[in-house]
């Protein structure tokens, strides 16, 4: 098995719809692919089905040569970045992004030292004490990215994360995640619509 990913003929049904028909893709390590379609075609519960969110009806995913379909998603090491950012309002941006590694109880000056290493990647150094609500939606979405990123994923799942900003934002953010996932070297899947 060459591929990093590799879905296998899988199959995706609520009730008497079925949403993914023996669908199978393979993506190369540390290559980034792009899902583009049209809203309702299935391309977010295909993302959803990686991550472990969405039990598949049929069929396989595997992640790094590991065969995950039955595989808990808090052990697959994902990470997903939704459409709405899913920031916590009472936290600060710091805390957002400090979330997974305090759940895991990863020792405090490591946590410290990872949020302050992710919060710089996405430039948002000097915006660590704000709150969602003080921060833009270019902003917001940047503390959602650094938020998957910390937890250090095998695998990166973008799912139309830059739909809700406007269109030079979601240009220089595009490109940003762009690199930031060329240097981390993370194997990725971007969900849009927008052509």
């Amino acid at each position: 098995m060459s591929q990093f990913i590799e879905i296998r003929h899988v199959v995706k049904r609520f009730g008497a719809n079925t949403v993914l028909r023996d669908i199978s893709l393979g993506v190369d390590k540390s290559e980034m692919v792009t899902l583009l379609g049209p809203s309702g075609c299935g391309k977010s519960t295909l993302l959803r089905a990686i991550a472990g969110l969405n039990e598949v009806d049929e069929g396989q995913v595997f992640i790094d040569g590991q065969d995950v379909t039955h595989v808990d998603v808090r052990k697959r090491r994902v990470g997903m970045v939704f459409q709405s950012y899913a920031l916590f309002p009472n936290m600060t941006a710091a805390q957002n992004v400090a979330f997974g590694l305090t759940i895991a109880k990863r020792p405090r000056e490591e946590i410290e030292s990872s949020v302050r290493e992710m919060l710089e990647l996405v430039g948002l150094t000097g915006k660590e004490n704000h709150r969602p609500n003080q921060l833009s939606g270019g902003q917001q979405q940047r503390v959602a990215l650094a938020r998957a990123l910390v937890m250090k994923p095998k695998v990166l799942l973008l799912d139309e994360p830059l739909s809700a900003l406007d269109a030079q934002i979601r240009q220089n953010l595009r490109s940003q995640i762009r690199e930031i996932q060329q240097k981390m070297q993370m194997t990725a899947i971007f969900v849009t619509h927008d052509q």
